[in-house]
């Protein structure tokens, strides 16, 4: 339904939708996000709606800030370069993920995909505790490949160089043990994708391995899906895993317990969300003292 709308068709949308629902929306980016939140939410009184996209989810919220038409929409997005390059949208209304988005903030949560190596290990090579098995080898086994290109990604939209990072095939730039990335390939690549040639850029393998040797919070540069990636392709050389990146990321989404959901900021965050609506957002969790709609 929600496919192919801009801000100004999402915020008509969930006036449509407001009509028959009097529950709080919470705006999030796509369905792989509804299927998250679905299992935790209180159903009673909030349910998630796909915005399919982040900047329609942000208009629609900043309409709905500037309108006394509708009430009770928040949004939980992706962080992405928010707090980097940009400020977000800076609204009671609106929380952003720890990490670059969910799927990160569930690679990088304990025990998910500890739990998938054992999972999807085929030979026993894979044992929860031995060397080379602990959540800080697959974090930075996996961190170590997604990390060259989520800095590629973060200089091409800081510099304006337009490269092409969108779902990249990490496992074309990847050395044969899985252990490195081939710079030179990145860059070729991802210009490429983009339509253009690695001559037009001069110097950004330069700047590149400049950024890569002072880079503090690496997690910080790596997406969700570039990480699943990196998984499906050590875990095949490691551990004998067969699965792919897409059943390695659903999985994830999957194996993420409550128990490890409320340790995430979102859970935390959204809080005052209950004490507007004077309902819990999340199932089994303590209702609140209801104040005043301020947005």
């Amino acid at each position: 339904m929600f496919d192919n709308l801009d801000a100004d068709d999402l915020y008509a949308e969930l006036i449509m939708l407001r009509a028959n629902d009097t529950r709080a929306f919470i705006l999030v980016e796509g369905s792989a996000d509804c299927a998250v939140f679905d299992r935790f939410i209180n159903i009673e009184n909030f349910t998630t709606v796909p915005a399919q996209g982040k900047n329609r989810a942000q208009g629609a919220i900043e309409r709905v800030h500037e309108s006394d038409q509708l009430t009770a929409v928040y949004a939980v997005l992706d962080r992405d370069w928010v707090g980097l390059l940009d400020n977000g949208v800076g609204l009671q209304a609106v929380i952003y993920t720890d990490f670059y988005d969910l799927d990160a903030c569930i690679f990088f949560a304990p025990h998910v995909y500890e739990a998938l190596a054992a999972s999807f290990c085929t030979d026993l090579s894979f044992r929860h505790g031995a060397a080379g098995c602990t959540r800080e080898d697959i974090e930075a086994a996996c961190v170590n490949l997604a990390l060259p290109v989520g800095l590629l990604r973060f200089i091409s939209k800081r510099d304006g160089l337009a490269l092409n990072l969108r779902d990249f095939p990490l496992a074309k730039v990847t050395s044969n043990d899985s252990s490195c990335i081939d710079l030179t390939a990145l860059i070729t690549l991802a210009c490429k994708r983009a339509g253009k040639e690695p001559e037009d850029h001069p110097g950004l393998l330069t700047l590149l391995q400049a950024e890569l040797s002072r880079v503090t919070e690496k997690e910080r540069y790596c997406s969700g899906h570039d990480l699943a990636k990196a998984f499906s392709l050590v875990a095949k050389r490691r551990w004998a895993v067969k699965a792919g990146h897409d059943v390695i990321e659903r999985s994830a989404r999957a194996a993420l317990g409550r128990d490890v959901f409320e340790q995430m900021s979102i859970y935390r965050d959204c809080m005052h969300w209950a004490a507007i609506e004077g309902a819990a957002v999340w199932k089994d969790a303590p209702a609140p003292f209801q104040e005043a709609h301020t947005e």
